[in-house]
């Protein structure tokens, strides 16, 4: 997908569609039921679900997983 300015951005966010509420109660089903203490993982147990109730199952998975690193040195930083 190709953006040639911030309104196609938008537009695109527009379109997205909605997490999966029952899909998102089946992750989050399952994943009390995995053999492990519940909080093990930390904020990947909370990003599992997530990703489930976007992609409307309780078992998600990542094809192709990249990661954006952005970078400055202007003095601005969040809290």
């Amino acid at each position: 997908m190709r953006f040639e300015s911030l309104n196609d951005i938008r537009d695109a966010l527009r379109r997205a569609p909605s997490p999966d509420a029952a899909a998102f109660e089946v992750a989050e089903a399952r994943n009390s039921q995995l053999t492990k203490p519940p909080g093990a993982l930390g904020r990947l147990e909370t990003l599992a679900i997530w990703m489930g109730a976007w992609q409307g199952t309780e078992k998600p998975h990542c094809r192709s997983p990249q990661v954006l690193i952005f970078a400055g040195n202007h003095g601005v930083t969040a809290p």
